[in-house]
């Protein structure tokens, strides 16, 4: 009985685990395993890379098929063989000595009979009844099945978590496209090529941030799934027969301890939750606002005249009204109340008491001026500080300094003198803005400003060395779209 055994294990090794018959041109993959060449080659037939081994599913990088002569030869001979078919053996019984299966070895976790107790292989091993180690294994084997379902659904609550995150984070994307597209819908034309930019990098930002949150999502259902499988494994074989229960044990005990105690996902999402940035509307409305500021400001352009009555005798206007300069001779005043400040100023016409306005000033390279808005009841007579707080904000050349009349008073650089300015009042916003025309740069914002009720535009001239400043400022006429 023993040689049948063993040619029919023999038989078993020259077997190809694909076509389960004897091998015909043997041949060896990367992993050591041995197939048919015929059966290995459809088997990889449609495969360019990444070729897996059917038994233990390694990946061979390339097609490296080693024939086996040896075991071809092997092959032939046990061919002509008498070798009996296979029969179904009692699970209880053991092969090598046809006894019944009484004991278990603990340290080599296998169950034994009583003559493979006193064998030379198990003789020095501890050695227990069947019944004592099934009992024992089949507690460990229920023990992780409670402990494998709380990480399971452990898994389950962050992965609903994070779904529940995706959709959240859907509808912020969409909302905020919806807040772009009204944005640019409000700048009409001119914003069409920046809405698309805008729009391409949220798309970007967007695609990037859920795809981070869908892998997570994916490694949660593959853990679940190993953990599912795991489980389902544990819970069929806590209800076999002793024997096959205690088959594979140790692997099985060792994955079971394995799953329970390794670093999950869950423990590293727990650990650092990402978050992902969206932008609200007050942000995005600045940041485009930003990018195409001089240009949107330049569409509430109002043009305007200069009001000859608000002028001093030293200034001369032009007959349209859009041009003002100093007179070649100053005639001489008497000493009144009336009597006008050093800074020889003017006012616009029209009263600015809400909504948004442009206006351009022409300053050639006159080496002073100063140019803004003022309260409309301000007081001119005597002298006069221009500053916030006494109803003027402006800024001003002195000197070859550019400067923004605040408290104290702030110095500006321009990157290229300004030949024109610009000037945008958005009254709601308590803001006035200041370009260099020539370069369209920002010169500087007041900020947070409460405006009176009403605002009047200013522009001044100053008496300096022998009427070097004696140059025109003229308003610009702009045209909304230029």
């Amino acid at each position: 009985m023993a040689t049948a055994n063993q040619l029919l294990s023999l038989k078993e090794e020259a077997t190809c685990s694909i076509c389960l018959e004897y091998f015909t041109n043997p041949v060896s993959v990367d992993c050591g395993h041995i197939f048919c060449l015929f059966c290995i080659s459809q088997y990889w037939k449609d495969l360019q890379t990444d070729f897996p081994c059917p038994e233990c599913r390694d990946t061979c990088q390339r097609r490296r098929l080693r024939p086996n002569n040896r075991l071809a030869n092997m092959v032939d001979t046990l061919k002509h063989l008498d070798v009996p078919s296979a029969t179904p053996q009692d699970p209880n019984l053991c092969r090598k000595h046809e006894e019944r299966l009484k004991l278990f070895c603990e340290d080599d976790q296998e169950t034994i009979c009583m003559v493979c107790s006193v064998s030379r292989d198990h003789k020095e091993h501890m050695v227990v009844p069947i019944r004592e180690a099934a009992q024992e294994h089949k507690a460990k084997c229920l023990s992780y099945i409670d402990s494998l379902m709380k990480r399971r659904e452990e898994l389950r609550t962050v992965q609903r978590k994070e779904e529940t995150n995706l959709r959240q984070l859907k509808d912020q994307f969409k909302s905020q496209e919806e807040r772009i597209t009204n944005e640019f819908e409000k700048l009409q034309q001119f914003l069409e090529e920046e809405k698309s930019c805008h729009l391409h990098n949220l798309k970007e930002k967007e695609k990037k941030s859920l795809q981070s949150i869908e892998q997570k999502v994916t490694r949660l259902e593959e853990k679940q799934i190993a953990l599912r499988s795991l489980t389902t494994e544990i819970s069929l074989k806590c209800h076999q027969q002793d024997v096959e229960l205690l088959k594979n044990t140790k692997s099985t005990l060792s994955r079971c301890e394995n799953a329970n105690v390794q670093h999950t996902d869950y423990d590293i999402f727990m650990e650092k939750e990402e978050k992902t940035d969206v932008e609200d509307g007050a942000d995005l409305q600045i940041k485009i606002i930003k990018s195409l500021e001089w240009r949107w400001a330049r569409s509430f352009a109002a043009g305007g005249t200069l009001d000859a009555d608000t002028a001093y005798q030293e200034l001369i206007l032009s007959e349209d009204g859009r041009s003002v300069r100093l007179r070649d001779e100053t005639p001489e005043l008497p000493d009144t109340p009336q009597k006008p400040s050093p800074v020889i100023f003017l006012m616009g016409r029209g009263r600015l008491s809400s909504g948004r306005h442009y206006w351009e000033l022409e300053v050639g390279d006159k080496p002073c001026w100063t140019l803004g808005v003022c309260t409309a009841s301000v007081s001119r007579n005597g002298k006069i500080k221009l500053l916030p707080e006494n109803g003027f904000w402006t800024v001003w050349l002195r000197n070859g300094k550019y400067k923004a009349l605040t408290s104290p008073s702030t110095l500006l650089t321009p990157r290229v003198p300004p030949r024109a300015v610009g000037l945008f009042l958005d009254y709601e916003a308590g803001r006035l803005s200041v370009y260099n025309v020539d370069d369209r740069s920002l010169l500087f914002t007041f900020m947070g400003a409460s405006f009176p009720p009403t605002l009047r535009r200013v522009f001044s001239q100053s008496v300096i060395d022998g009427r070097r400043n004696s140059g025109a400022v003229r308003i610009l006429l702009v045209t909304r779209w230029d």
